[in-house]
């Protein structure tokens, strides 16, 4: 599998801050890597969960995850993880600065877009011309707001636009969560971004661009459609449980979901995430969604598909 050029990473604004990892020198494990062993974790305001494993993908810190019964601040979410990680430290054989921390921003915090511009312009007009289209992206999406943006030029043939990717979080998440690593110890190697990650799965697991891909969550399905000259995403809010499942309601969003699809013209959609653990779930998006296959991690539970493609990127940092 050939990940090198096809990972659609932009370079950080900061040297502290790996918003998205570059894609040069980066290989998969058969090709090596320096890093021996990563710990990714996620946070969100219903959940957290993490784990570590080593370059064969041997778990050293068993998959761990905390569900809350009511959305709950990114602080509190925080804190607890801080103590789990804490109580995890006691029974390490390998001290926790000898890991390559990394954690994604949730969708909800950021912004992803994919500008094509003429190649028939000066460096100079090129670079203002993107500034000025990420600055009116800021306007319109972050009002009032200090963000931290990115962006990139993708790959392209000759007789073909620029396309330049561009991301923009806000800071504050990202002060909250360097802060929290400063407290215990750690460094962020990697802040990625939700969507960036739901497309390195994609690219990691081989699927033909353009391709969609229907992510599940505990609180959420995130549909992101990866394109040549464009990216569209979208977030649907619903609490999973494996237990009882409000068809009521669930019915609503698959009904949201599949006009989704039809008005964006959507094709090649691939199901991944919590709900592919639960057969009754995973058989009842299949009935209800034109969904072509399933998106697999096989090494961990799939609900940790995106700390999967985010520790294979953490082992070559």
């Amino acid at each position: 599998m050939r990940l090198i050029d096809k990972l659609p990473m932009v370079h950080p604004p900061e040297d502290r801050y790996t918003l998205i990892p570059a894609s040069k020198g980066f290989k998969p494990f058969l090709l090596g890597g320096r890093t021996k062993q990563v710990f990714p974790f996620a946070v969100d305001n219903l959940f957290y969960r993490g784990i570590a494993f080593n370059k064969k993908y041997k778990p050293i810190v068993k998959p761990f995850e905390k569900v809350y019964p009511e959305e709950t601040s990114i602080d509190v979410v925080l804190e607890d993880l801080k103590e789990e990680i804490e109580n995890i430290k006691e029974s390490l054989e390998i001290p926790l600065n000898k890991f390559k921390f990394g954690t994604y921003i949730p969708t909800r915090y950021g912004f992803l877009k994919i500008y094509s511009l003429a190649k028939n312009v000066s460096k100079a007009e090129l670079i203002r011309t993107i500034e000025l289209y990420i600055e009116e992206d800021i306007n319109e999406n972050f009002p009032g707001k200090e963000v931290v943006y990115a962006y990139d030029f993708l790959k392209t043939e000759k007789d073909e636009p620029y396309r330049v990717l561009i991301t923009i979080v806000e800071s504050e998440i990202i002060q909250k969560l360097e802060t929290w690593a400063e407290n215990i110890g750690i460094r962020l190697d990697i802040i990625s971004y939700e969507p960036i990650c739901l497309i390195n799965l994609g690219l990691l697991k081989g699927l033909p661009i353009p391709f969609t891909i229907l992510y599940t969550d505990v609180n959420k399905i995130l549909v992101l459609a990866y394109q040549k000259d464009r990216i569209l995403y979208e977030e649907f809010s619903y609490v999973f449980s494996p237990d009882k499942m409000a068809e009521d309601v669930l019915n609503l969003i698959i009904w949201d979901i599949r006009n989704y699809i039809v008005l964006n013209d959507l094709s090649n959609i691939y199901l991944a995430g919590v709900v592919t653990e639960y057969e009754h779930l995973m058989e009842y998006f299949l009935e209800k969604l034109p969904i072509f296959g399933i998106v697999s991690i096989d090494v961990f539970p799939e609900r940790y598909s995106l700390l999967y493609t985010l520790g294979e990127r953490l082992l070559n940092v």
